[in-house]
């Protein structure tokens, strides 16, 4: 499945094949294909469509990742509503 590969390092995202979600059930890392050549990686894989391409290009290449984190990345404030904050 053709997907799009994005790290710090990547300077912008890149087109990668995704090969497996998790390499095995201990090692959870994505399993991506590059010209031909297997990787492993804890990037953003994000679906392959022309808006989110269209998006993402309007934006800086170097800029780009932290865009993408801004919206994978869940914001914590804390786990649960009634817990006792301790000192």
């Amino acid at each position: 499945m053709q997907v799009l590969h994005i790290t710090p390092n990547t300077n912008g995202y890149e087109v990668v094949e995704l090969v497996a979600n998790a390499i095995n059930k201990k090692n959870s890392l994505r399993l991506i294909k590059k010209d031909g050549v297997e990787y492993m990686t804890g990037g953003f894989i994000i679906t392959d469509t022309p808006e989110i391409r269209y998006a993402l290009d309007l934006i800086p290449r170097e800029k780009q990742y932290f865009f993408v984190k801004d919206f994978k990345i869940v914001p914590f404030v804390k786990l649960y509503a009634d817990e006792v904050e301790t000192k």
